[in-house]
């Protein structure tokens, strides 16, 4: 009876680790911790998962975990083989035609902790390059991630360097959102009396953050990066489709907050 006993709770705690980690997993995949601007490490979440799934599974609140691991089951299912990315991602990009201003701005990104840009950050700034070689600008504002990561203005400043470029790099500091980033650049063109701003950042973000700085009274052209990571124009595959749900539904409730925070009118 005891061997029973103790054989049935290894298995219920087996069943909860199972589930815990399916759901963590799935989780995962389909970075729902960006919703909520979560940008750290995510393994660690699949094994709190995992560690939490085989303590409730032992309790008569089991049912909740088994709907949240098949619910999460059913999303997977869902934006992998139906065009829900593609739906939610209209209207999301935003390509001004493009025209001489006072500066181009590239939105910030992660910089790795050796100094070294990431690929979204280096994407982001080859493009706000490009624009300058184009002399649509003559001067690049950039913003600053608060510590651990180290000076994207100086990463940036390598870069020109080495491409010999000597346009001038203006840094608004360190911000924390894009919205942060909005209000610390109207000051900085409200100083300097400046009027207009090509900006760059990821396509599904640049709808949000060229009205982010309009309502910060600035003329704003904007010109998204390349988005390297999915195909975004067709997401046709699930891989993409996956790959973009994050980034989508991250911005569609940044519109819904700023929007209702007042922070861009729409």
């Amino acid at each position: 009876m005891g061997r029973a006993s103790g054989a049935s709770r290894w298995v219920r705690i087996g069943v909860g680790l199972s589930l815990g980690a399916l759901a963590g997993l799935l989780a995962k995949e389909l970075n729902l911790f960006s919703w909520v601007s979560y940008w750290d490490e995510r393994a660690p979440w699949v094994l709190g998962a995992a560690l939490a799934g085989a303590v409730i599974w032992s309790t008569r609140w089991r049912w909740l975990l088994g709907v949240g691991a098949a619910g999460l089951c059913l999303l997977w299912l869902v934006v992998a083989f139906t065009p829900l990315s593609p739906w939610l991602a209209k209207d999301l990009v935003r390509r001004d035609t493009l025209r001489p201003t006072d500066a181009v701005f590239v939105l910030g990104s992660k910089v790795q902790l050796d100094g070294e840009l990431t690929g979204e950050a280096m994407s982001r700034l080859l493009h706000g390059l490009e624009l300058l070689q184009q002399g649509l600008a003559p001067r690049l504002v950039l913003s600053e991630l608060p510590p651990p990561f180290p000076s994207h203005s100086e990463a940036s400043r390598r870069l020109m360097d080495g491409l010999g470029m000597k346009q001038e790099i203006i840094s608004v500091g360190e911000t924390s959102s894009t919205r942060t980033e909005a209000v610390a650049v109207g000051a900085l063109f409200a100083e300097r009396g400046w009027k207009e701003l090509l900006v760059v950042t990821a396509p599904v973000h640049s709808r949000r953050a060229c009205r982010s700085l309009e309502r910060e009274g600035i003329a704003v052209i904007c010109s998204p990066s390349v988005e390297r990571d999915y195909d975004l124009e067709k997401l046709e595959n699930s891989d993409d489709r996956l790959r973009s749900f994050g980034a989508i539904m991250h911005e569609r409730l940044g519109l819904w907050v700023y929007t209702r925070r007042g922070w861009i009118v729409e």
